[in-house]
């Protein structure tokens, strides 16, 4: 049982019994049966003048038994009164009575109802067949005072229990929104205000009679549509649509929520919105592993709109949502993972809102919908980082990362910068720096030196040529190297370019092929060039060997294959010096370079940043444009919920988090905690980075860093400064200060908001709570089932009962709503189409599913009395609900 679900009904259908009925029905009862079925109807008021014929209502409830429908048969008795409309005629009124009552009974308490007609000799004629009957007066002529009509029925009746008061506008002049004045009007009013509710026929009568600006106190009434039918045909040509229990107390539910339970016309929102829902839950045996608490075997169907769940203390309300949350794994806040219960013998059925099923019983299901568990409220809103974070998250602003070509160059340039520190600090066997000018240039000095003490006047022009020599083939030595070099990285780079390039090729969006890069002209065009100096090389080495052989014909006698030795060495030497400071020069430009990459980090990122905080308010603004595609009601409802809510970005600089982590990267001994000071406030007083600008000035590398009071240096000079570095140096400090995965965990934009005018810092922690329900439902409204596991204890009682309360009213009919509750006023002022009562008996957990309507607070075995007994101030809910209605005026 499902609760409260959408149902056809005909308050007002007269039977082939009815007394005015002359050649309208001509048919069996049988065929009147079958009719009602066909037209899909679960409650008629089974109507007749005055009085019914005898059994009237058992005969037609035996015949719907006998073809074993399910259809609720009421009484409807009407009567003229005699207040007379504009145009003179009678109006009618009816008493519609419990299906409780037997016709026998009915017409016992209305045989001793006069009526003002009167016999020929002035006797009192009552409301009975035998009485009009023997006095003349037929069912047509009848007329009653309706003040007596009302006081009978008081006097043997109750009002509200046993019966009923239907009033009809329709052609009575008093009744139309455009009559202003005039007797007919005080005489409907008097009607109204006695009368219970309204056969009506069109939006305009449903309107205004909902309307409690049409005179003074006035209350909300329910208006019906009937067929008032008189013949077969008629029969299923006008009905309303009701939801509620097709009982008498489900009329009387009517009476309390005229708006939300009753249409008249067929394309209400109800049945024309797609709603994706949980239909039904299915569970069985063991819920969590090693305790003997366990499911009996149980499926519940769920109600499309709201469903709540209540029971006493360990009954397993949450237990059931929690199994739902396991079943899916959904833990949307990371923060508060639900019991992680045995979902094997638990399973969902979701109805995808066009009639299609999808059957949930895998272990590896997966669904999107919003879940909000017990204590998921509390630890988001008591932080505010991670409120902002699920802020972001609720605006869809949670995969903006930093470009990832400027974190490559980052990155590419803290590698270069590295490696160049690593370069600069190589030392050799006396620990000198060999990556220096200095040092290459007395290599240099060195050799050129000893090259001169190996030359004479006599072999001065010689050993000069052939030194020459020597330096050209070294230089076009190294030029062949390096030919090789780029040949490599030719495999090594544009190779995986090119396979990147042919996988590409295969995308269906690829509808140009992208040329490979061939670099086969390169190829060539090396190798010719290295051809030619290969050549020259053997030119050379045939030159020096002519030396050699002229040195013998001067008839020098020195060791002349020494000799040159010594010179080929001595100049190897040199040139490897020289090509030693070319690649000092390009290794420091490049050095140079990397910290001018990274600086250019400072504007990007900062750019960035206000770039995400800029998108947080947009986003947020465009919460509060209309939307084309929802209704009127679906646009003022969002607009409703943010009411007291505004959002904004701002870039935070997590100050704290800042130094502690900036600590680590130092040496501590030289920030060692003072009498006066501690270690932070040391590294504050060097490091004066207050705000996020201040941040980004040091990263561009601005001179901001205190070393002493009269001196003050850029971040690459302090780098220099080695004892302020542990082991891993400087490295751990430009990581932390320009990777952008890390400069995130202190420095990000921040989704800021005002609830009430008042920032976060001055909300309560239920004031947080209820920003952070309001935001979750405008930001996800319209779409898939919302769960939420006690409210109330999280969130302020005043939204509840002013915000909450009739968001859910309101919001049912788009999404479906599920809670668990202690809270009575959630349950009976929300109403909830559906009551699931939670047990436990001897650790096994049952569900009992009914409705509002079902039963009385007299009744503690029934839905109401359960309500009332399990619910503190249940029964209080029931009576100012109802006391605001006027029902207990009655």
């Amino acid at each position: 049982m499902n609760g409260s679900t959408w149902k056809k009904w005909d308050l007002h259908i007269h039977t082939p019994m009815t007394h005015l009925n002359g050649t309208g029905f001509q048919c069996s009862i049988s065929d009147y049966v079958s009719k009602l079925a066909a037209e899909e109807l679960d409650l008629i008021g089974v109507t007749n003048y005055f009085y019914f014929k005898e059994n009237e209502l058992e005969i037609v409830k035996d015949e719907i038994r006998a073809q074993r429908h399910r259809i609720t048969v009421l009484g409807n008795v009407e009567f003229r009164i005699v207040q007379q409309n504009n145009g003179g005629e009678w109006i009618n009124v009816h008493v519609v009575f419990s299906e409780k009552l037997t016709t026998t009974q009915i017409n016992t308490i209305l045989s001793s109802m006069p009526i003002t007609n009167t016999s020929p000799d002035g006797r009192v004629v009552y409301c009975s067949q035998t009485s009009m009957q023997a006095n003349g007066v037929k069912a047509e002529q009848a007329v009653v005072d309706f003040k007596i009509l009302n006081a009978h029925l008081s006097a043997h009746l109750q009002r509200g229990t046993d019966y009923l008061i239907g009033i009809c506008p329709n052609g009575y002049g008093g009744f139309r929104p455009d009559i202003k004045d005039g007797r007919s009007v005080a005489i409907a009013l008097e009607l109204e205000k006695i009368g219970d509710f309204i056969f009506g026929s069109t939006d305009r009568d449903r309107t205004f009679f909902l309307d409690l600006n049409r005179f003074p106190n006035a209350k909300e009434r329910p208006v019906f549509k009937c067929s008032d039918a008189h013949r077969l045909d008629d029969v299923g040509s006008q009905y309303s649509w009701i939801k509620a229990r097709p009982t008498f107390e489900g009329l009387r539910q009517l009476l309390i929520e005229p708006e939300a339970r009753v249409q008249i016309e067929d394309n209400f929102i109800e049945r024309t919105f797609a709603k994706p829902r949980f239909k039904s839950i299915t569970a069985n045996g063991s819920i969590i592993a090693g305790q003997p608490l366990k499911f009996d075997d149980t499926t519940i169907e769920i109600n499309p709109n709201m469903a709540a769940i209540i029971g006493g203390r360990g009954t397993g309300k949450s237990i059931l949502l929690d199994s739902i949350r396991s079943k899916f794994r959904h833990d949307p806040l990371g923060t508060n993972p639900a019991r992680q219960i045995n979902t094997e013998q638990f399973s969902l059925v979701l109805d995808q809102g066009n009639g299609s099923l999808l059957d949930f019983n895998e272990a590896s299901n997966t669904y999107g919908y919003l879940h909000v568990s017990q204590g998921d409220i509390q630890s988001v809103s008591q932080n505010p980082e991670q409120l902002s974070k699920e802020i972001k998250e609720m605006l869809g602003l949670t995969s903006d990362a930093f470009n990832p070509v400027t974190t490559s160059v980052v990155e590419n340039a803290l590698t270069k910068y590295r490696a160049f520190i690593g370069y600069w600090s190589t030392t050799d066997e006396r620990n000198n720096r060999i990556n220096t000018d200095t040092y290459q240039n007395a290599i240099i000095a060195d050799y050129q030196g000893l090259i001169a003490t190996l030359t004479s006047a006599e072999n001065q022009g010689l050993i000069d040529q052939y030194q020459a020599n020597v330096a050209q083939v070294n230089k076009l030595a190294a030029y062949i190297a390096k030919s090789a070099q780029i040949k490599a990285s030719f495999t090594q780079q544009i190779d995986p370019i090119n396979t990147t390039i042919d996988g590409h090729n295969q995308s269906e969006f690829s509808a140009t092929t992208i040329p490979s890069i061939d670099y086969n002209a390169a190829i060539a065009a090396i190798e010719a060039n290295d051809l030619l100096a290969r050549g020259q090389i053997a030119a050379l080495n045939l030159s020096n060997q002519g030396i050699v052989a002229t040195f013998q014909s001067q008839g020098i006698t020195q060791d002349i294959s020494s000799l040159l030795g010594k010179v080929t060495e001595y100049q190897r030497n040199i040139d490897a010096a020289n090509e030693k400071l070319i690649d000092i020069t390009a290794r420091t430009a490049e050095y140079r370079q990397s910290i001018q990459d990274r600086c250019q980090l400072s504007n990007l990122h900062k750019a960035y940043l206000e770039g995400n905080s800029s998108a947080i308010a947009t986003a947020f603004d465009s919460l509060l444009t209309e939307n084309p595609t929802w209704t009127a009601e679906q646009n003022e409802l969002v607009k409703e919920i943010l009411s007291d809510i505004s959002i904004f970005g701002a870039i935070y600089f997590n100050k704290e988090k800042f130094f502690s982590l900036l600590l680590s990267k130092l040496n501590g001994g030289k920030f060692r905690e003072t009498a006066t000071q501690t270690s932070i406030q040391r590294l504050q007083a060097t490091f004066p980075i207050n705000t996020y600008e201040d941040f980004y000035r040091l990263i561009s590398n601005e001179e901001m860093i205190v070393l002493s009071p009269d001196k003050t240096v850029t971040l690459e000079d302090f780098c220099w400064e080695t004892e302020f570095f542990n082991q891993g140096g400087r490295f751990e400090l430009l990581d932390f200060l320009y990777l952008p995965q890390n400069i995130q965990t202190y420095l990000h934009a921040n989704a800021e908001f005002l609830y009430k005018g008042k920032t976060v810092t001055q909300l309560s922690v239920g004031q947080r709570g209820t920003f952070y329900v309001c935001l979750k439902l405008a930001t996800d409204p319209f779409g898939s089932p919302f769960i939420f596991d006690q409210p109330e204890d999280d969130l302020d009682n005043d939204f509840i009962m002013n915000k909450l309360v009739p968001i859910f009213r309101k919001i049912k009919k788009y999404r479906q709503v599920i809670i668990v509750t202690h809270n009575a006023n959630l349950v009976v002022n929300s109403d909830a189409e559906q009551i699931i009562i939670a047990k436990n008996d001897n650790e096994t957990l049952t569900y009992q599913s009914g409705s509002v309507e079902d039963g009385s607070v007299n009744d503690p075995s029934s839905i109401r009395g359960q309500i009332c007994n399990i619910l503190e101030g249940g029964g209080h809910a029931f009576w100012l609900r109802e006391r605001k209605y006027g029902l207990n005026d009655k």
